[in-house]
């Protein structure tokens, strides 16, 4: 092909390219109109190119922030303008359907700018979280949650309480998610800090709710009863109303069960017609993404019951749709996840969908840029960051209660507002419950049979796939404007009862739940250094702490003497020479039998390296 026609055969398809950053869909069928306050005839793909995105939180500015499963990236996202690369979250494993999985903001994002993030290593699943500024910085907020090639959870949302909601699988272990010994198949309510609200249900334990196989969508609506989303077996997937110290049956039964010992789900589906993850609130309406189903539902609720019939929007547009969450622009986000196994990837995935509210003015008053330009992430890169294309007149839906849906929101909306209650809740259809909700309330139970359905997993094992877009520097510069320090909110009451359910029904051998123990029970670590030198990369240690007790312990602190062969070790008290003691000390939450791994970096240059003594005192 001669170099001219080549050159502008070149020109062109950039030129379509950059065009396809921001377009609007293909209308939908007349007829098929709007649901809950929003116009799905008028899909508008806000942001392409991303690789498996999982999590969604939106920042003051408008602009959001989107993890990669399978990458580790953070990316600063808005419609129109061509991604930025926050940071990269490190010793990420992305095995199965684990890896780089929720995000939140802080409550008081606006003072504190701390992030939160939940992910995969290669021995736990963990929440983490670091200040915008120094995203390298990462504090351990709890870790010992069991992973596995399947059922590993991920979804985090702040509640309307202020308390970090943390949604987990069984790990491929459904006898966990009736034990009370480990923080699999359950919904965790911990601190801001990892520690546990003295309110929860069970004393002592960060235990929210159990029964679960894999908790991966969290929400609010106005009245602050919250909802989740699970992905059954093989017979049937759940929408549940989530109350304080509940057992959701799992792997006793799935579906609904007929047993008032557990509580029974509002809304079931097939595998094939949902495989449900994120979960978003808005108008009266739950808004469920479905990976198989490659549609969203939208189910009305008030009181925390079904008020009306389920209703299909978006089937087979996008495929696959990971999550849902309602932005500070009033509009509807969805990611897409056609990268993961069982999808079917088009040059512009993965994708992020936005739907308009009704009545918004479409195209919007100004232009919207084809391919606007890069968001700059750095502290020195240029004006703040604009707010997204729709036109700031047009009307809003009432936003979800609590953390914004399951996107893994707690970010707000403007000028770096504080969070502030949400609007009264806009009326919902006419009652006509869904046959199967009939919610059961959880009482004492006896031992019963437990026939564990057979565990083939929605979310299949999928490789690592390409990298995503173009990296940008990090880290990025602040999207609130001259913020002032200032301590972690006091935590709220918790909203609902705190029971103390009797023992409930779970599958021979697991154990049922006992979870408050009766006796007094010990607090003690160990901790484990090991060195490796490296040529090839500057050399490093790690150091694991495992919870040698009877209960949690949520900070500790670790010495020992920096040994010969090395030439320096940075601990928290410094950068120590050999001879020196070298203190670490950490906080999160560290259940029994539990351990959790750090690195630090060291200096060497060559020969052997001692193995020093190291101590380990619960403080």
């Amino acid at each position: 092909m001669p170099k001219r026609l080549s050159a502008a055969l070149a020109a062109v398809l950039c030129a379509m390219t950059a065009a396809a950053a921001l377009v609007v869909t293909r209308p939908a069928p007349a007829g098929a109109a709007v649901t809950g306050g929003f116009d799905f005839t008028r899909p508008q793909v806000a942001v392409t190119g991303l690789r498996s995105p999982w999590g969604l939180a939106f920042l003051p500015d408008r602009t959001a922030l989107v993890t990669e499963r399978t990458t580790a990236r953070i990316w600063r996202v808005s419609p129109g303008s061509t991604p930025a690369l926050v940071t990269i979250i490190p010793n990420v494993y992305p095995a199965g359907d684990g890896g780089l999985l929720g995000i939140a903001l802080s409550p008081a994002f606006v003072q504190d700018q701390t992030v939160y993030v939940y992910f995969s290593t290669s021995s736990d699943n963990r929440v983490v979280r670091f200040h915008w500024s120094n995203p390298s910085a990462q504090q351990v907020v709890l870790a010992g949650i069991p992973r596995g090639l399947t059922g590993n959870g991920g979804r985090i949302a702040f509640g309307p309480d202020g308390m970090l909601y943390v949604s987990t699988g069984d790990a491929g272990i459904p006898g966990y998610a009736q034990s009370s010994g480990n923080l699999a198949g359950k919904i965790l309510r911990i601190r801001p800090d990892g520690s546990i609200p003295p309110d929860n249900p069970f004393s002592g334990s960060p235990v929210y709710s159990y029964g679960h196989r894999n908790v991966q969508g969290l929400a609010w609506d106005t009245g602050g009863r919250m909802y989740a989303t699970e992905f059954g077996a093989d017979a049937w997937d759940e929408l549940n109303a989530i109350v304080p110290g509940g057992n959701y049956g799992w792997p006793v039964c799935e579906g609904v069960c007929g047993d008032p010992r557990v509580r029974e789900p509002l809304v079931t589906w097939h595998p094939a017609e949902a495989s449900p993850s994120g979960l978003a609130y808005a108008n009266g309406m739950l808004f469920a993404a479905a990976l198989r189903g490659t549609r969203l539902w939208a189910v009305p609720v008030a009181g925390g019951s079904i008020v009306g019939t389920p209703v299909v929007e978006l089937q087979g547009w996008f495929g696959r749709l990971r999550t849902v969450a309602l932005g500070p622009d009033g509009w509807l986000w969805v990611t897409t996840s056609n990268y993961d196994s069982g999808g079917t990837p088009v040059s512009s995935d993965d994708r992020i969908i936005r739907i308009p509210p009704v009545g918004d003015a479409w195209p919007p008053s100004s232009p919207s840029p084809s391919a606007g330009p890069p968001l700059s992430p750095s502290p020195s890169g240029g004006p703040p960051l604009s707010p997204s294309p729709s036109p700031s007149g047009a009307p809003s839906p009432s936003p979800s209660g609590g953390a914004g849906g399951g996107g893994g929101g707690g970010g707000a909306g403007g000028p770096c507002p504080s969070p502030a209650p949400s609007p009264v809740e806009s009326p919902s259809p006419s009652p006509t419950p869904s046959p199967s909700a009939s919610p059961s309330p959880s009482a004492s139970a006896s031992s019963s049979p437990s026939p564990s359905p057979s565990d083939s997993p929605s979310p299949s094992p999928s490789p690592s796939p390409s990298p995503s877009p173009t990296p940008t520097p990090s880290p990025s510069a602040s999207p609130c404007p001259s913020p002032t320090p200032s301590p972690s909110p006091s935590p709220s009451p918790s909203p609902s009862p705190s029971p103390s359910p009797s023992p409930s029904p779970s599958p021979s051998p697991s154990p049922s739940p006992s979870p408050s123990p009766s006796a007094p029970g010990t607090r003690s670590c160990e901790a484990t250094v090991r060195f490796i030198p490296s040529w090839a990369r500057p050399p490093w240690g790690e150091l694991t702490v495992r919870n040698t007790g009877t209960l949690p312990i949520s900070s500790w602190i670790v010495t020992f003497t920096v040994p010969n062969g090395l030439t320096y070790v940075l601990a928290a008290n410094g950068r120590i020479p050999p001879g020196g003691p070298a203190i670490f000390a950490s906080t999160g939450l560290l259940m029994p039998g539990a351990a959790v791994t750090t690195t630090f970096a060291i200096g060497w240059t060559n020969g052997n390296v001692e193995a020093p003594e190291v101590t380990c005192t619960p403080t």
